[in-house]
């Protein structure tokens, strides 16, 4: 058991579990008589959701996380250079990106049966773009141990997580290498970071643009459909009607027919009695004839 393997642990159960599961490896350091490591675990803090929903999140889908703060990147330089509207635009499909990992992320803390508010959903928000805009707290993002939101500075600007994990900052060692270069030599490497951050930069806007058209496609479709089943709802209800209309008229003349049938069998009835008693006059009459 060594620190980093308890903290990677720790940071990955829900904030709830933190506390338990933190002071049972600090019992077990000291059954193990490691005194130093009892104590560098016991510092560990609990994390709040918004920064368990960035570590989950890191730790799930770094396939999604890295190349975003590889944006985050080439978004920097690409602020030095791009005029107004292309920044806005730019601002746009940033924004769209972090909207995408909060809707993922709220996906995964749910399925783990965490409760994600609107709060922690803006907190991991902000904690995104605080990890774009400054490479300190993109690190810590990495690192999946976050114990509470990063804040934004400003994109471009330094300064960023006011609260953040326990780990050590990475070195800077693309500085160091740099310092061993020629100025040529050195001006030639950013030129092809620039270049390959401004592809990455287009790639991605693409990829985005498609997204963007794909859902307004699926949303003009259903737009269309909605159209016709209001259409088919209208034509329907039109039939109803008439068909109630129909319905209405053929029992009337049901009951005209009914009248006019009992009205006809009364007429019956009374001719049946009017051709019984002619019939018994006829016969009286050729009595009294016979006796004549």
């Amino acid at each position: 058991m060594d620190f980093d393997s308890v903290a990677d642990e720790l940071y990955a159960l829900t904030p709830g579990r933190f506390v338990a599961a933190r002071d049972a490896r600090v019992a077990q350091a000291r059954a193990d008589g490691d005194r130093e490591l009892a104590k560098g675990i016991s510092a560990l803090r609990r994390p709040t959701v918004v920064a368990w929903l960035a570590n989950l999140l890191t730790r799930r889908h770094p396939e999604d996380v890295e190349p975003f703060l590889e944006l985050g990147a080439a978004l920097r330089d690409a602020t030095a250079t791009l005029s107004g509207p292309e920044l806005k635009e730019l601002s746009r499909q940033r924004q769209q990106l972090v909207h995408a990992l909060v809707r993922k992320a709220r996906a995964l803390g749910e399925a783990e049966g965490q409760r994600v508010g609107e709060d922690s959903a803006r907190g991991l928000e902000e904690t995104l773009h605080a990890a774009l805009a400054d490479p300190d707290a993109a690190q810590e993002l990495l690192d999946g141990r976050l114990t509470g939101a990063l804040n934004r500075a400003g994109f471009g600007e330094p300064g960023a997580g006011a609260k953040g994990s326990p780990t050590r900052k990475a070195p800077v060692r693309a500085a160091k290498r740099a310092a061993g270069r020629s100025a040529s030599e050195a001006k030639a490497a950013e030129d092809e970071r620039r270049a390959a951050r401004r592809a990455r930069i287009e790639r991605d806007l693409g990829e985005a643009w498609s997204e963007a058209r794909r859902t307004a496609e699926e949303r003009d479709a259903l737009d269309t459909e909605a159209r016709a089943a209001e259409k088919r709802r209208a034509e329907a209800a039109r039939e109803v009607r008439r068909l109630r209309e129909e319905l209405q008229r053929a029992e009337q003349s049901l009951v005209d027919a009914e009248q006019s049938e009992s009205a006809a069998a009364r007429a019956r009835d009374r001719a049946e009695k009017e051709a019984d008693r002619a019939r018994q006059r006829v016969t009286d009459l050729q009595a009294r004839l016979d006796e004549v």
